[in-house]
């Protein structure tokens, strides 16, 4: 079975910074939600909803952080804070593979 590609985020010039990791974890938890499902949802990967609630991803795309917010049944200034001014550029690895990493 083949494994689809998360959705490519589109709005890559506007970097939002987590603001509280835990805060992320217990707004998913209230609203019943496991990574897996809350990923789903978001179209992105449970390592990444992982990541932005232990810290080890400091940041994401807009598009992402206002999904997250939208589901989460938050505000996304309530979760993240916009750093306009920094651009999320890709960097390929020797293994082709692509991530993002704030410039």
């Amino acid at each position: 079975m083949a494994t689809r590609r998360p959705k490519v985020r589109y709005l890559r010039e506007v970097w939002m910074k987590v603001i509280d990791p835990e805060k992320i974890q217990r707004a998913r938890k209230r609203a019943g939600f496991t990574q897996y499902d809350l990923a789903a949802l978001t179209r992105c990967t449970q390592a990444t909803i992982s990541a932005l609630e232990t810290g080890a991803m400091r940041g994401c795309s807009q598009d992402l952080a206002e999904a997250l917010a939208k589901w989460l049944d938050r505000d996304v200034e309530d979760l993240f804070e916009a750093h306009p001014g920094s651009r999320m550029h890709r960097v390929t690895n020797a293994a082709g593979s692509k991530r993002q990493v704030a410039a």
